[in-house]
């Protein structure tokens, strides 16, 4: 049970608009979802995101008392919604030449600025063609591509 959390959002101003119905999938929750999760962040992430039911809990308690406000009922609802629709599942392989920043964060294991990195640097010199290609981008540890390599397509 997630405990309630009313703590006022510090300067959350972000609004979703129909984006959020094209990532998240309808059911129970889905709104408490958008309502509660989009005033800080993009329905892309949660939608790349895949954790137990566990996993999920810990994520929103999280959110919570980074400023999340829900009472107990709507967490709990939220929490059923995630795990229902965004469970573990296998990995499925990122597109680096194709793939957002937040995809190529979840998938391959990398902080945010890794990942933004990657969409910088294919942005200012084209796509990439083999896993060397990613050894030059500045500031990202090349050893986490490495390691998730099978999860990497040109």
């Amino acid at each position: 049970m997630i405990h309630s959390r009313m703590i006022p959002l510090v300067t959350m101003a972000v609004v979703f608009t129909g984006a959020a119905s094209a990532e998240l999938p309808p059911g129970p929750g889905r709104d408490e979802t958008i309502r509660t999760c989009s005033r800080c962040h993009a329905p892309e992430l949660v939608a790349a995101q895949h954790q137990t039911r566990d996993e999920w809990q810990v994520t929103i308690s999280k959110m919570a008392n980074l400023g999340a406000e829900a009472n107990d009922n709507e967490f709990d609802v939220i929490l059923n919604y995630l795990a229902r629709h965004f469970g573990p599942e296998a990995a499925q392989p990122v597109n680096v030449n194709k793939a957002t920043a937040v995809e190529m964060e979840c998938v391959l294991e990398l902080t945010r600025s890794e990942s933004k990195a990657i969409v910088q640097y294919r942005q200012q010199n084209g796509r990439f063609k083999t896993a060397d290609d990613l050894s030059r981008i500045p500031g990202l540890d090349f050893n986490k591509i490495a390691a998730k390599k099978s999860l990497v397509l040109f």
